[in-house]
């Protein structure tokens, strides 16, 4: 049986002349049957190959498809029926490209051919983005500076008319077909992002051939493949374009063009190769003149006589059926009957009836191959020669000679070679014994044995030797004793299997069961996400530590809460009877209740949660208390808010005048028990924390080891009450002057013990004024009855409380606690290098009067024209209220109830309530705890720089707090104006002691953005200074450093010395860099600050950062190899600081004084 393979290479590109030529190569290489194909320019080479067995057949044709696809290259565009139409569809879609045409030529030519194909609608528009859109289609011009810098150039016009259209509809690619014009040939050109490609037409193609020429020629555009000889690259606007056509481009050789209105019929064929118009067929050799016929030898008349294989061969003409130039088959005595008497082959003899020399000539012919040497055997009595072919002369004798080699003397292997001539003789008299005798071998038991002899297991495993073949004469008992050891041996080949199989299905399953029981306790021990301390104090937070808690008490024995901290990781707090095991973390590390909850009831009392590790070490350092102002502890069904009132030390064992019954403190239903609790934390208090007691507070207390055995540190918190403001005010707690610590701590330092009493009398003195002052401030007409043997005249006390509290709340002194500074941790990443709204530098172009109309709000009665807000002193224009910075919810505007606004909050572009918008964006950049008057200055500034930007500018923004909204709404219809318009108002994290002026930033002068004054960043900003002896964030390697120039720069340092590589130009009186020299020669060298900052320094540190701020210093370090930058600052340093900011609130200024001062000359307007 012969097996077929049939290949298809498609191609396009090369002309038919061209593909002949490769072909006709490859036919006088050996290559089997070819065909040529071709339609609308596209050709199809068929490559097809018979043989013996389907592998063969595919092995041979895959060789020769892939030769013709090298020597074809890049314009083999496919295999099989897929046409280059979905061919160029089929990359544009895994590419992700959108094609248009500039003209409605163009797209029909595209369009007829795409338009059939299925999903094409998702890479071509078909023109509804294009030229079918008259908007658009009045964009699709050729630029006038384009016309007069290139007069009557066809070429750069097309390309300027398809770069015109691929931006007015956003495509990747637009295609342009240009008939043939007075001195141009026609070309279809395809324009990108890169430039333009073109290529040169002829003239007499049809429109499907012009319109795969625009897909070929895009094709090789997205994949970035060669081009043809006849196409050219440039730039248009730069370059000066010449077409030509190839000179085989213009003859087109013996190529039939086939055209659609002659289209044959549909065939059935399995090939489907009937739609292409037939070229060349290369499967029939080319013509040769036929040779002389010779007369052929007369056959004999005997009708018995013997016909051998393997005759001679004369030349005859090729059968009517042409076959594969190529194709294996085999051969017949048949062919040279036909050759040597062309009337004989009439006859009623069946043509297939071929008789060879006997099996005695087969044996002989084997016993010849096994030993030449032996003598050959007799038939008849007579030594038996084998046959030798006989050829006919043109003289009519007959030539003998030795048959030819046959096929089967290579392709079948000979397993007689190797055996013993005497014992194959002795065998083969056996079997002719046991014929005569009648004994013969039934067709069954001969295919039991076969498979038997055939067993993989038994030929790889067998320790012995295969017992010998039984000679004619052996005894019975042999043959049986050889039987039992073939059984035994196949016996022992499938225990063998047997034992594999078990094997592995028991490895299998033991795999199976394996991976289900860690599937089962990764489930069943998985809490979800931990609570991230940095979104301490909002919704968010909450949700995802109620869920874990909910989780942790499903999956963990004796977890009953949560706690969570605003500056450290929270953990699960678990009842006081369970027994220590691993935490969630694989940790013995447990905080437990220590005492019974009192924090359900109604009466004063303290709670105590123990910790077996040293939690609370982080809270007697100044930053960590700072960091964790309060906590928060949440139980199934209810959470529970604290403010730290006390942090001090406790020693269980103390006896005397400092000792201290903390866990003998839980009921303060006694006033006394309460004042006693209360003044002993406190006097014992490392830090004055400022937090108001009350008289019917409750509390609880965390403890934890400390450094000094036996001496546990303790926290106590205070339970925030329903309505009280959960605003944590981190920058009012100060060192204790003198706290009172245990006995022990003041033996190991060699101090003596201070007076007790002394200490607790002024504790209660304290909390005597401090209950007074919020008696008088909540407006109660009481006092404290217990407080009444102080001297302090409570009155007085009240009043200049009072005060303070009045001063405070003027100035909005709570300083943020949780601001998260993401770039100084480990995740920071260079989306960070700004820490702020930077944008574009815009024109000033948005007025008050177009926003008020575009969201139309009642003015206030008596407002002055121009809106104008209240001076830095809090001085008003006339007839408008007073704004002068106070806690005014009006504050000289009105409510902004549902005025939206245009953003991309968080990646998704949206119009949002306004209010909400601000207050998303000042939560996420000033975090949950920052002072009021600097959420009202991000708002408003916020709100300014979205306006300045066009479109929907992208912002980032957190679930709002209580305090980010009622700052939003109070400040929704304040904008920063000059002269009238509204300012670009950018911001960032913080300063160094001053910002930048916008020219020092981007070049160009704004009259409002100017370098002033920040005294506060360097005290409260985290990163304020980073410096590359001691981060990697602000060192740079020498030898990356000086790749990166010469990359980047194309300035080669490799000889200069380093210490000359970086000269500051230019810098403002606060350190911002303007200018920088890089490299000896200033010509070539001179960039920008924040250029050299945010592009040539760009994740080049060792740490794969940049600079935080382009205010910095540099010098190069010999014995590290690298530059150390002292940076500070963290942004890029125009505009509004943030920490700043926080900063002049936290002094009392209000945020129309902070803004006008960071913006210069601005006016504050209310619309």
């Amino acid at each position: 049986m012969v097996n077929t393979e049939l290949r298809i290479l498609r191609v396009f590109g090369p002309t038919a002349a061209e593909v002949s030529a490769v072909l006709r190569q490859a036919r006088a290489g050996g290559c089997p049957g070819l065909r040529l194909l071709e339609r609308d320019g596209e050709f199809a080479v068929c490559v097809q190959v018979s043989a013996p067995n389907r592998a063969m057949a595919e092995q041979y044709c895959e060789k020769w498809v892939q030769r013709l696809r090298a020597k074809f290259g890049d314009d083999v565009f496919a295999t099989g029926e897929t046409s280059l139409a979905q061919a160029t569809l089929d990359t544009l879609l895994e590419k992700r490209k959108l094609l248009v045409a500039a003209d409605e030529t163009t797209g029909r030519l595209v369009g007829a051919l795409l338009q059939p194909l299925p999903h094409s609608e998702a890479v071509f528009d078909f023109g509804t983005e294009s030229y079918a859109d008259p908007e658009k289609q009045k964009q699709i011009t050729v630029p006038p500076q384009l016309l007069k810098k290139f007069p009557g150039d066809v070429v750069q016009a097309a390309a300027g008319r398809a770069l015109a259209a691929m931006q007015a509809a956003g495509a990747d690619f637009a295609a342009v077909y240009m008939p043939a014009t007075v001195g141009q040939c026609p070309f279809v050109l395809i324009c990108d992002s890169h430039g333009a490609a073109a290529c040169a037409l002829p003239p007499d193609l049809n429109d499907a051939t012009i319109g795969n020429q625009i897909l070929d020629l895009l094709r090789r555009r997205v994949l970035g493949l060669r081009l043809t000889d006849s196409c050219i690259i440039f730039r248009p606007g730069r370059e000066r374009p010449l077409l030509i056509v190839s000179e085989a481009g213009r003859e087109r050789g013996n190529t039939v063009r086939f055209s659609l209105r002659r289209r044959t019929p549909p065939t059935t064929e399995p090939d489907r190769t009937a739609d292409f118009e037939p070229m060349l067929d290369f499967d029939t050799a080319e013509p040769v003149a036929p040779p002389t016929p010779e007369p052929a030898p007369a056959e004999s008349a005997d009708p018995g006589a013997t016909r051998h294989l393997n005759v001679g061969r004369t030349h005859t003409a090729p059968p009517a059926v042409s076959e594969p130039t190529g194709t294996i088959r085999f051969e017949s005595e048949l062919d040279e009957e036909n050759a040597a008497a062309p009337a004989a082959a009439a006859n009623t003899t069946d043509p297939l009836d071929i008789r060879t020399a006997g099996p005695e000539a087969a044996r002989t012919a084997r016993s010849l191959r096994v030993n030449r040497c032996a003598p050959a055997p007799e038939v008849d009595g007579e030594p038996f020669a084998a046959p030798e072919a006989e050829l006919p002369s043109t003289s009519g004798h007959t030539i003998r000679r030795s048959p030819a080699p046959s096929i089967l003397d290579d392709d079948v292997p000979d397993f007689s070679a190797e055996l013993d001539p005497e014992a194959l003789a002795a065998a083969q008299a056996a079997d002719e014994a046991d014929a005569a005798a009648g004994r013969a071998t039934s067709a069954e038991d001969f295919t039991k044995a076969a498979s038997r002899l055939f067993d993989d297991n038994d030929s790889d495993d067998t320790d012995t030797a295969p017992p010998p073949r039984r000679r004619h004469g052996d005894k019975p008992g042999a043959e049986n004793s050889i039987r039992s050891h073939s059984l035994a041996m196949i016996e022992k080949s499938e225990k063998r299997r047997r034992r594999m199989v078990i094997t592995v299905l028991v490895v299998l399953a033991l795999v199976i069961v394996g991976g289900a029981v860690a599937l089962w306790w990764f489930f069943s021990n998985d809490l979800g996400a931990r609570p991230a301390a940095k979104s301490y104090g909002t919704a968010l937070y909450d949700n995802t530590a109620e869920s874990y808690l909910t989780k942790g008490t499903e999956k963990l024995p004796g977890v009953v809460g949560y706690l969570g901290f605003p500056g450290m990781e929270g953990r699960f707090v678990y009842a006081a009877d369970t027994a220590t095991a691993e935490n969630a973390d694989g940790e013995t590390a447990q905080t437990r209740f220590a005492t019974a909850s009192a924090l359900n009831s109604t009466a004063p009392g303290n709670t105590v949660l123990a910790s077996t590790d040293a939690l609370l070490t982080p809270l007697t350092t100044e930053e960590g208390i700072k960091a964790n102002s309060g906590f928060t502890l949440y139980l199934p069904g209810r959470t529970y808010r604290f403010k730290v009132l006390a942090v001090y030390y406790y020693d269980p064992a103390e006896q005397g005048d400092g000792a201290f019954d903390l866990y003998g403190s839980t009921d303060l239903s006694s006033y006394y028990d309460y004042l006693r609790f209360v003044a002993g934390i406190q006097a014992r208090s490392l830090w004055d924390t400022e937090v108001e007691v009350g008289d019917a507070s409750r509390f609880l207390t965390l403890t934890a080891p400390s450094e000094d055995a036996g001496v546990q540190l303790c926290v106590t918190g205070r339970l925030i009450e329903d309505g009280e403001a959960e605003v944590l005010n981190a920058s009012a707690i100060t060192a204790a002057d003198d706290p009172l610590l245990t006995a022990v701590q003041y033996q190991s330092k060699n101090q003596p013990m201070p007076t007790v009493s002394a200490l607790l009398g002024a504790s209660i003195d304290r909390y005597a004024k401090q209950s007074a002052a919020t008696a008088a401030n909540r407006g109660s007409s009481q006092t404290a009855s217990d407080s009444a043997d102080t001297s302090t005249d409570l009155s007085q006390a009240a009043s200049e409380m009072q005060q303070r509290t009045d001063a405070l709340i003027a100035s909005a002194d709570k300083l943020m606690a949780g601001l998260t500074d993401v770039a100084g941790s480990a995740n920071a990443t260079e989306t960070d290098l700004n820490k702020g709204a930077e944008g574009s530098l815009p024109e000033q172009t948005v007025t008050v009067d177009q926003i008020a109309n575009a969201n139309p709000t009642p003015a206030p009665a008596d407002s002055t024209a121009d809106g104008s807000e209240s001076t830095e002193n809090g001085d008003t224009t006339p007839d408008t209220p007073d704004n002068s910075g106070d806690n005014n919810t009006n504050n000289g505007g009105t409510s902004a109830e549902g005025e939206t606004i245009n953003v991309t909050m968080n990646g998704t572009a949206q119009t949002m309530d306004l209010v909400r918008c601000l207050a998303m964006v000042a939560q996420n950049e000033l975090g949950s705890s920052a002072p009021a008057e600097a959420y009202k200055a991000q708002c408003v500034a916020t709100h300014c720089w979205i306006l300045s930007q066009s479109g929907y500018p992208s912002v980032l923004g957190a679930e709002p707090g209580a305090a980010a909204l009622a700052a939003a709404q109070e400040v929704a219809h304040v904008l920063v104006t000059y002269n009238g318009q509204v300012c670009f108002t950018p911001y960032f994290a913080s300063a160094s002691t001053g910002t930048a002026s916008a020219a020092e930033v981007w070049g160009n002068d704004r009259a409002w953005l100017q370098a002033v004054d920040s005294p506060y960043d360097q005290q409260i900003a985290t990163n304020w200074n980073t410096n590359g002896n001691s981060s990697g964030t602000a060192r740079f390697s020498r030898q990356t450093l000086q790749d990166r120039i010469k990359d980047v720069m194309d300035i080669d340092l490799s000889g200069v010395d380093p210490n000359n590589w970086f000269t500051i130009q230019s810098a403002n009186q606060y350190g911002w860099v303007a200018k920088i020299q890089v490299g000896p020669d200033a010509s070539v060298g001179t960039v920008s600050g924040r250029w050299f900052r945010e592009n040539l320094l760009a994740r080049q540190s060792v740490d794969g950062r940049s600079l935080r701020s382009q205010c910095f210093t540099v010098s190069y370090n010999a014995d590290l190899d690298c530059f150390i930058f002292d940076v500070y600052g963290y942004g890029h340093g125009c505009g509004m600081s943030q920490w700043g900011a926080i900063g002049y609130a936290r002094n009392g200024w209000s945020y129309r004084d902070i803004l006008t001062h960071y913006f210069v000359g601005t006016t504050l307007t209310t619309y």
